[in-house]
């Protein structure tokens, strides 16, 4: 047992101590010292020494992993009286950087691999330091020593110096070393973690999905698969990236998992999902971010009450009268003397005052709207009864009470139903915004889908308002929105404002075939004024087109 828990073959232990010593397969570390000390103060050699002062370290990296400093400092002082090695000095490098004093602790690290050039344990501790301070250059210079140090034994500082170039941009060089890490090294799940992390910073999104699909593989890490949920989302891949979010959240019980989830169920329409994730993250952190979006959640179920009753504290005078004025346009009015900071927000709220006749505000919206909510049992039925390929099927799962497991890109036809659903709800700006998430999600399932009918719903609510179209100021607005729900279709509208719009003869020429072309034509025609020549096939979408002239 002596050689098996280092301790010597003759273990002095006091006389008190001995019923917590016989017949155990462990000794206690405070018992090993207290006999140690015992014998080393009557009579101190070399041997038992050594065994203190290893001891008194061990002592030392349990209490200050205990938080203990004062303790620790005092096992440190301890093995200070025997010899200060450059053992010492490292512990005392640790001690320093726990009650944040990085000076010294620079310093004492320093002076340990000075005493012991071959320590890479303390090189890499020194590269961790300086690269906490934002030395980049230094601390992968560190890490390297350490890796030359240990002949590539110790594998931490691989870890350290690809944390390096992450943190100071350089991915380049991260990949590269990544990318020669074999699969046989010992911490290879966190080198993939890493990479993944690295490829969605690269905006590569479809190759990140994968490294964290090995990854996962290896290891049931939640980082992964909060990783991997951002990849797919990204991509589109809504519902599966919700599924990532569940099972990080499952695996880690991060509380911040919650206010992604909470984004991720909005996006797909299940709000009170989406309600009892944001709740329960705004009561363990009280974030603001999640007040505005727990507002929102509200506001398209209806709940305006509710959602008031969260901005009674604070300054939140844009997101209560916002609330105010669709409660009031619920119950078939429209409140006069509200101010929005929001440019759009005021033409839109200015130009619904003018032009709505207030005693003929639609509440019903063609049967969608139950007691103040769209009805999504009743937007089904509603799309069951159009014949289009692949819309039905994945409606009838809906109907039949389950989740789709395929999803589709909705095709033109879909979109000109959707328009004529959104032309029923005009009068009702929160079941508008919950239309475009829910449709979206019942027919196609993807975030080009979404972020398709969400860019018709801004459209026509810019158009409606008044205010001549701009596509930088929509974009501005609006952009950001649009690539978390599919990043290429936002590049793809971003090249809009780099290389021009499009002409009206080049779309008349080359035709519109999807819902992508007919929103990248409509915004080109916005811009160049040309929307009154643009034409399509689908008679919604004409009907649709005229709103905007």
């Amino acid at each position: 047992m002596a050689k098996l828990n280092n301790l010597p073959v003759r273990l002095p232990i006091l006389a008190e101590d001995l019923p917590l010593a016989i017949d155990r397969d462990k000794i206690e570390l405070e018992v090993v010292l207290r006999g140690l000390k015992a014998h080393y103060i009557n009579e101190p050699d070399d041997y038992y020494g050594s065994y203190l002062q290893f001891y008194c370290y061990e002592a030392f990296k349990k209490a200050i992993g205990d938080n203990e400093l004062e303790r620790s400092l005092g096992f440190l002082e301890d093995a200070a009286k025997i010899s200060r090695d450059y053992r010492y000095h490292f512990y005392k490098g640790l001690y320093y950087r726990q009650t944040g004093n990085g000076e010294l602790c620079e310093i004492e690290l320093k002076r340990s691999v000075e005493m012991n050039p071959d320590f890479y344990v303390g090189f890499y501790e020194i590269g961790k330091l300086l690269r906490s301070n934002g030395d980049y250059e230094e601390a992968a210079n560190y890490f390297l020593q350490s890796i030359e140090k240990s002949e590539g034994k110790f594998a931490l500082p691989f870890l350290g110096i690809v944390d390096t170039y992450i943190s100071s941009g350089e991915y380049g060089q991260a990949m590269e070393i990544m990318n020669s890490i074999p699969r046989s090294f010992s911490l290879y799940s966190e080198i993939l973690l890493r990479k993944g992390v690295v490829l969605n910073e690269l905006q590569r999104f479809g190759e990140a999905e994968k490294v964290f699909d090995e990854c996962i593989a290896i290891e049931n890490r939640w980082q992964c698969f909060y990783n991997r949920s951002f990849s797919r989302s990204r991509q589109g891949k809504l519902w599966a990236s919700l599924e990532d979010l569940r099972r990080a959240h499952e695996i880690s019980g991060e509380v911040d998992v919650l206010y992604e989830e909470a984004i991720a169920e909005k996006n797909l329409g299940l709000l009170d999902e989406a309600l009892e994730h944001c709740e329960e993250y705004y009561f363990h952190t009280g974030d603001e971010k999640a007040l505005f979006l727990l507002v929102r959640i509200l506001d398209m179920l209806g709940r305006y009450e509710k959602a008031l009753k969260y901005l009674e504290k604070g300054d939140y005078s844009e997101l209560k009268n916002t609330v105010l004025f669709h409660r009031g346009l619920a119950k078939g009015k429209a409140i006069a003397g509200l101010v929005f900071d929001n440019p759009i927000t005021q033409a839109a709220y200015l130009s619904t005052l003018a032009d709505i006749d207030k005693s003929t505000i639609s509440r019903e919206a063609g049967g969608l709207v139950t007691q103040g909510r769209l009805d999504i049992g009743s937007l089904i039925n509603h799309l069951m009864k159009f014949d289009i390929a692949g819309m039905r099927e994945r409606t009838t799962s809906f109907q039949m009470g389950m989740i789709p497991e395929t999803s589709r890109i909705a095709s033109l036809g879909e979109a000109g139903v959707y328009v004529s659903i959104l032309k029923t709800l005009l009068d009702l700006p929160s079941r508008r915004d919950l239309l475009s998430y829910s449709m979206a999600f019942l027919i196609s399932g993807l975030g080009t889908t979404t972020a398709v009918f969400r860019i018709l719903l801004h459209v026509l609510r810019w158009r409606r308002s008044g205010m001549a179209f701009n596509l930088e100021l929509f974009l501005d607005e609006y952009l950001e929105e649009i690539r978390d729900l599919d990043f290429q279709l936002g590049l793809r509208i971003t090249k809009l404002l780099e290389e021009g719009p499009i002409d009206i003869d080049t779309i008349d020429e080359s035709g519109i075939e999807d819902i992508e072309g007919f929103v990248l034509s409509m915004l080109s025609a916005l811009e160049k004024g040309t929307i009154d020549q643009l034409d399509t096939n689908d008679e919604n979408l004409k009907e649709y087109l005229k709103l905007l002239v």
